[in-house]
């Protein structure tokens, strides 16, 4: 397998028929699985021709043989996958029900699905991943709070669905960009807004277990609670109190903490504090040489590093310092 980078965009390459090797591959799109040798006496053939552009892996994938795809019961994938076949019929063994993939109904699954993936030798899949950290940052800033509970969708992806087609639409239409681009500067200014705008349409448009709170949020706030939200963000690199939310507001601290757990679902330091942590994720992830991340969580209002390392952690999955790596090795 190699990846050959450029910029923003890395293709990737791997053919083989070593098994080792394909369990290595997907190790790096998909995360911790086993497969399954399901005809020893037929040789593997497998190949996977794709990109990955920031946060978002796609290309094409085969095996060439009979083979199974097991999660581990005791590890989760670091990824959320969507399979639409080109050709053939993968099927899909879960919570004791089975479903079958093809072009007009994908599938997708979350990372902490577990599942087993039946699949035959002419089976030739388009494939897409996501980095489940950077699906989670997207969904905290959709129903503005941090995700606690997993992510799940509903694994089915019925094209006939006019959201679902369209999303589709829009996936064809960016890997015929990404395909025949030729201004990389041009596109590392543009691949965050790539990568946000198919991710938030997919949280949109796919059925999953936020898509009740997703709905509520999209609709409007009232005047005042718009003005809040409004003074936080403008203020956020300065400490602020509930004090000043009182005096903003004309409002006291017990109908304040009504307001914000009846519309955000926490309180307003909860979510000072995560829109803060938000901040500071954004503008490490949109870095595109070294910086200083002391100096970033003191620009927006840290006051205490270690409490801001483990909270930073609690919502993002990662330290600081990891989500500076992957943004220096890209």
């Amino acid at each position: 397998m190699y990846s050959q980078k450029h910029r923003s965009i890395s293709r990737i390459q791997s053919h083989t028929q070593n098994i080792h090797d394909a369990r290595h591959c997907l190790d790096l799109i998909i995360g911790p699985h086993d497969l399954v040798d399901s005809n020893k006496y037929e040789p593997l053939d497998f190949s996977f021709h794709g990109s990955q552009i920031g946060r978002m892996i796609i290309g094409d994938l085969t095996y060439g043989k009979d083979i199974i795809f097991k999660t581990h019961d005791q590890e989760d994938m670091n990824y959320f996958c969507i399979t639409r076949p080109k050709n053939g019929r993968p099927l899909f063994k879960k919570d004791g029900a089975i479903f079958y993939a093809c072009h007009d109904q994908a599938s997708i699954v979350s990372p902490e699905d577990k599942f087993e993936l039946i699949i035959d030798k002419n089976c030739i899949q388009t494939f897409i991943s996501f980095s489940k950290t950077f699906v989670e940052k997207i969904l905290s800033d959709l129903i503005s709070q941090p995700v606690i509970q997993p992510l799940i969708f509903e694994n089915v992806m019925d094209s006939h669905n006019p959201k679902i087609k369209a999303w589709w639409d829009l996936i064809d239409s960016i890997k015929n960009f990404t395909h025949n681009f030729t201004n990389a500067s041009f596109f590392q200014e543009m691949r965050s807004d790539f990568e946000y705008i198919i991710v938030k349409s997919l949280l949109l448009s796919q059925p999953n277990n936020y898509s009740d709170l997703i709905y509520k949020n999209t609709l409007d706030y009232p005047d005042f609670l718009n003005r809040l939200l409004e003074f936080i963000q403008k203020n956020i690199q300065q400490k602020i109190e509930i004090s000043d939310l009182e005096y903003a507001s004309g409002l006291s601290k017990k109908k304040l903490n009504t307001i914000f757990k009846k519309y955000l679902k926490c309180s307003p330091n909860a979510y000072i504090r995560h829109y803060r942590l938000k901040c500071i994720y954004n503008e490490i992830s949109q870095s595109s040489y070294k910086i200083n991340i002391t100096e970033i969580a003191y620009k927006w209002g840290v006051t205490h590093l270690g409490r801001f390392s483990i909270e930073y952690k609690e919502v993002f999955g990662e330290k600081p310092s990891e989500t500076l790596k992957k943004i220096i090795e890209r």
